[in-house]
C-alpha cells in the first residue's frame, strides 16, 4: 500500500454526515432529564478523529449548514488535527441531532435519531472537489452516507469510481443502520458498491442481516471476500474480538481486550482508525491489533470520538494493560 501513493497530500480522505449528540446525564430517560450532555459524532469524522491523533494527514468533507451548530462540528474535529477546510457551506439546512439513552442492563443502549433532512443528506456530487481523491492514498467511505438519501448514494458511487480511476486506495464500512434503511435496501444498493474494493470492514452480525451471511467467522470472512472480490476483508467479531483476510489469502485474528464499557458509541470507528493505521503501512496484522485496541480503548471514553494517541496503545499491543494509576 505505502508503495502506491506514498507522496499525495492526505493519507486518508473521508465524507459523511457528523451530528449533535444529545444524551441524559446518569441513566436518566429522556422523558425526566432536565440537562442533556452535548457530544459531536459520525462514524466517518470519529475514524478521521482517531486517525489524525495517530499522526496521519487527514481530510473530512461534509455539507453543513453556516450558523453554530455547524461551526461546532468542525471546530471539534479541527482541534484533534483534521483538515476540514473542505466542508461545503450552505444557508439552508439543519445539522443532524441524535440523542442517546444509557441504561444498565436489561434496558441497554437507544438511539432516537433527529435528522431527516440533514444540509448533508442533500449533498450532490456536483459540490464535492473531486481533485480531492487523487490527492489521498486512500478513500474511507460507509454505508451510512448510502442510507441517507438517493443524492448520497450517488456521491458515493462516484467517489469510488474517481477513487478506482486515479489509483487511490478505497476502504468501505457497510455499518448498517437499522433505524435508517431495510437490510433489503442496504443489501441492494451495497452490492455494487463493494466490489473490488482494497479493504471492506463488517460485523457478523452485518454479514448475516445484510448479505444473508452467516456460519463460522472464517467461512464468512472468505465467502465475502470472493463475493465482492476485495483486497482485505475485515470482519469484526464483537466479544470474540476481530478477524482479517489480506489479498493473499492470509488470516490475521486478534484476541477481544477486557475492557469497561462506559460507552460503546464510536468504537467500531476506532477499530476502523487503528485498522487503516497498519494497513498503510502494509501490515494488516499491526492494523488488526491496533484496531482492536483502539475500540476497547473507546469502551472507557464518554463521547463518540476515539482520544487516543499512540502512546496509549503501546501497553496494550505489548500485554500490559492496567488500571491503576499512572504516576
Amino acid at each position: 500500500m505505502s508503495d502506491r501513493t506514498p507522496h499525495r497530500e492526505y493519507d486518508v480522505l473521508t465524507l459523511g454526515e457528523t451530528m449533535i449528540r444529545l444524551s441524559p446525564p446518569h441513566h436518566q430517560r429522556l422523558e425526566q432529564a432536565s440537562v442533556l450532555n452535548l457530544h459531536i459524532g459520525g462514524s466517518e469524522s470519529n475514524t478521521a478523529v482517531g486517525l489524525s491523533r495517530l499522526g496521519l494527514r487527514v481530510a473530512w468533507v461534509s455539507r453543513l449548514p453556516d450558523n453554530p451548530l455547524g461551526r461546532r462540528v468542525v471546530q471539534e474535529l479541527r482541534s484533534h488535527g483534521v483538515d476540514v477546510s473542505h466542508v461545503v457551506w450552505c444557508r439552508e439546512g439543519r445539522v443532524g441531532v441524535y440523542f442517546v439513552e444509557y441504561g444498565p442492563g436489561p434496558r441497554g443502549i437507544n438511539v432516537l435519531y433527529d435528522r431527516a433532512g440533514s444540509a448533508m443528506s442533500q449533498m450532490t456530487p456536483a459540490e464535492f472537489d473531486l481533485s480531492l481523491v487523487a490527492r489521498a492514498r486512500l478513500l474511507h467511505l460507509t454505508g451510512i452516507t448510502v442510507a441517507l438519501s438517493e443524492r448520497c448514494q450517488q456521491l458515493v458511487a462516484t467517489l469510488l469510481e474517481e477513487a478506482r480511476r486515479v489509483g487511490t486506495a478505497r476502504s468501505f464500512d457497510v455499518n448498517y443502520r437499522g433505524k435508517l434503511w431495510s437490510p433489503q435496501a442496504a443489501c441492494s444498493a451495497l452490492e455494487t458498491l463493494c466490489q473490488e474494493l482494497d479493504v471492506l470492514f463488517i460485523t457478523q452480525d452485518d454479514a448475516r442481516i445484510v448479505f444473508g451471511c452467516d456460519g463460522d467467522a472464517e467461512q464468512v470472512a472468505r465467502t465475502l471476500k470472493q463475493r465482492f472480490q476485495v483486497g482485505t476483508l475485515v470482519l469484526t467479531l464483537g466479544a470474540e474480538g476481530a478477524m482479517a483476510i489480506d489479498a493473499s489469502g492470509q488470516v490475521h485474528t486478534a484476541a477481544p481486550i477486557e475492557t469497561v464499557a462506559i460507552d460503546r458509541l464510536g468504537a467500531g470507528d476506532a477499530f476502523s482508525a487503528g485498522f487503516l493505521f497498519g494497513y498503510l503501512q502494509d501490515d494488516v496484522a499491526l492494523g488488526i491489533e491496533l484496531g482492536t485496541s483502539m475500540a476497547a480503548l473507546k469502551y472507557t471514553i464518554p463521547g463518540d470520538l476515539p482520544l487516543v494517541d499512540l502512546a496509549d496503545l503501546e501497553p496494550l499491543i505489548h500485554g500490559q494493560e492496567s488500571s491503576g494509576i499512572r504516576r
